[in-house]
């Protein structure tokens, strides 16, 4: 009897032990296509496994894992925004990642706060960047492949830093967004151009702020040391703007448009073939941009009653002295107009034309561009 009552013991331990390992491995299951299996920390590693909307998994700023994804296979991560700035980013260039990315209970990437993205990371890698998040809203990732592709990548979270080439925030036509920025730093933004003018300024409580900007992998800007800034952008080509100042918060915008002529910012856009009137005051100015076609181009006054003189610049120069760059009084012997021949223009260069009068003359005069 005590030899059956012995046994029968350890038949219940063996029965106890074989369930809590099965219990352990049901809880935290190891298949190929469970986000984390292959996880190597950082940052928020909580909540789901990822196999669904459902059971995503909690991420926050920091997080960096790996991840192994089958063809037509799918891992969903979650993100609680506080506000601040955010990149999602998929790295490893193995697999053709695609990223949607839902804001709360959203189901379509199209609404507000949603996005997509294929390869705007490195390579083949997805990303998307928020200038700013809803604070208290979450952000769901769904990671899914193209190009029949399988592997590794590796999933990362993190905030947008002073990095030009690797980390900056991304901003698009009609962006405003606001940042705080201390003397000792360098704020980033990339933008992608669309073969129209745009206006870069910052505004609030910072003094000095200066923009600069980079075109593609240049190391040397086109336009630098101003607030605000305009050019014609070439579609195609990926801007860097870097933002300076003292300590303090400032709004970041990015308009399109067309200026009202007061200013350089403010020039009045022109084409081949303008030609329109103009009423200019003592020590007035008026200011007109163009964008170079790499034909040739004349930009004239007429009329002989104002005595106009013309200066013009080009890109990014101050002084009409460098290279591009030309001014002119009387093109012609007692005549009161000016005029400036470029033949041919610079191919994809903004060109800005600043009219003045001389002499204490004033009165309406026409600009022509031919």
């Amino acid at each position: 009897m005590k030899k059956r009552f012995f046994m029968l013991g350890i038949l219940v331990i063996v029965l106890v032990f074989g369930m809590m390992v099965i219990g352990c491995d049901f809880l935290g299951g190891n298949d190929d296509n469970e986000p984390g299996s292959n996880g190597s920390g950082g940052g928020g590693n909580t909540g789901g496994v990822g196999s669904s909307r459902n059971n995503a998994r909690s991420v926050s700023v920091g997080y960096t894992s790996s991840h192994t994804i089958n063809l037509n296979g799918e891992y969903w991560f979650k993100y609680e925004a506080n506000g601040n700035p955010v990149i999602f980013e998929t790295t490893g260039n193995v697999v053709d990642t695609y990223m949607d990315v839902y804001r709360d209970t959203s189901t379509s990437v199209y609404s507000t706060g949603g996005t997509y993205d294929n390869d705007s990371g490195e390579g083949s890698n997805a990303l998307c960047s928020y200038t700013s998040t809803t604070s208290g809203s979450t952000y769901y990732i769904k990671i899914t492949t193209r190009n029949q592709t399988s592997g590794t990548y590796s999933f990362v979270v993190k905030q947008p830093t002073a990095n030009i080439r690797t980390n900056p925030i991304i901003v698009s036509l009609g962006n405003s967004s606001s940042h705080i920025i201390n003397s000792s730093s360098t704020h980033w933004f990339r933008f992608e151009g669309t073969g129209n003018r745009v206006f870069f300024k910052t505004e609030g409580n910072v003094v000095n702020t200066n923009i600069s900007i980079f075109a593609g992998d240049n190391t040397s800007s086109s336009y630098s040391g101003a607030n605000p800034i305009s050019f014609f952008t070439v579609s195609g080509t990926t801007y860097f703007i870097s933002i300076t100042g003292n300590a303090g918060t400032y709004s970041f915008t990015v308009q399109h448009g067309d200026g009202n002529g007061s200013s350089r910012f403010n020039a009045k856009t022109v084409a081949i073939g303008n030609s329109t009137s103009h009423n200019i005051n003592l020590n007035g100015e008026h200011w007109f941009t163009f964008f170079g076609t790499g034909n040739p181009v004349t930009f004239e006054t007429t009329g002989n009653v104002v005595d106009t003189y013309m200066e013009v610049y080009r890109g990014n120069n101050t002084s009409v002295y460098n290279t591009g760059s030309s001014y002119n009084d009387n093109h012609t012997t007692g005549n009161l107009n000016a005029r400036v021949i470029y033949n041919p223009s610079t191919l994809g260069a903004t060109y800005f034309i600043k009219v003045t009068q001389r002499q204490s003359t004033q009165g309406t005069y026409t600009f022509v561009v031919e």
